[in-house]
């Protein structure tokens, strides 16, 4: 018998806090706006909008939503692991965070297709579907020459302090300057152990937070592209369509149709 996830959306309100808490299911979940922070033992994550985490049953996590709250699309497998749903159990992990919109993507085509069913009742994805492949895929993929070992201590800081504290004005230099160390050798030491350019990451950063700004604030797409640094809509337009398929209309299309969706009994993310 094929498995079956199925999708539900949640809404946190602003500055929610909730205590170490686990849950009795795998959980796939979408930051679609605003931010949230997760703790796993002495592990704390940074996530906002098209990051994607995946939590396996039983893994206590405790979290914040940011001041302007968060709103999540979620697939949940009641039976089974993340090792069940891919083809090498050793990809599979307890729990981990990805921010890379080649993630997001499939996981907001799901979304699209669930919001306009006609059906305001959970909706059930079977696990051989093509967009949940997709997504099973990009997040379990790995990269072409994994690094040796685990990325320098002062390396990984400086990229979860990129992801917690990004502003329009945040530059590779003065991210160097507050690493101790140059530029240069950050933009390798980033390609090396994380396989991204530190560009790539700032512009990430910067896409994520024009969806949250526009959503959050209702503000037209103009306002949202030039309050995180968007020379006009029209670059917001081409850098979100690029990474997701969607306009930055339609992604608030989207989220704005979750609302027959949202899980009132969510208790965590």
């Amino acid at each position: 018998m094929t498995a079956v996830l199925t999708f539900q959306a949640a809404q946190y309100s602003a500055d929610t806090r909730h205590a170490p808490h686990e849950h009795a299911a795998l959980q796939l979940s979408l930051v679609l706006a605003g931010r949230v922070v997760e703790t796993v033992g002495r592990v704390t994550e940074h996530a906002g909008a098209l990051s994607v985490v995946c939590k396996a049953a039983g893994v206590v996590h405790a979290n914040v939503f940011g001041r302007e709250g968060a709103r999540l699309a979620r697939l949940t497998l009641a039976d089974g692991d993340l090792a069940s749903l891919l083809d090498d159990p050793a990809r599979a992990s307890d729990w981990r965070w990805t921010h890379d919109p080649a993630v997001a993507a499939p996981f907001l085509r799901l979304v699209h297709r669930a919001t306009t069913r006609d059906t305001t009742s959970d909706t059930t994805i079977a696990a051989d579907d093509p967009e949940l492949l997709d997504l099973l895929a990009a997040f379990s993929a790995r990269p072409v020459r994994p690094p040796r070992g685990e990325a320098p201590t002062w390396l990984a800081e400086t990229r979860d302090r990129m992801i917690a504290e990004w502003t329009p004005q945040m530059t590779v230099g003065a991210i160097a300057r507050q690493a101790g160390v140059h530029p240069v050798y950050l933009a390798r030491c980033m390609r090396r152990w994380y396989g991204v350019s530190v560009g790539s990451v700032l512009r990430i950063l910067r896409l994520r937070a024009a969806v949250s700004h526009g959503h959050a604030a209702r503000r037209s797409l103009s306002d949202a592209a030039h309050a995180v640094g968007y020379a006009d809509e029209a670059h917001f337009n081409r850098a979100l369509r690029a990474a997701t398929g969607l306009t930055p209309g339609r992604y608030r299309d989207l989220i704005d149709a979750l609302d027959a969706h949202v899980d009132v009994r969510a208790s965590g993310s």
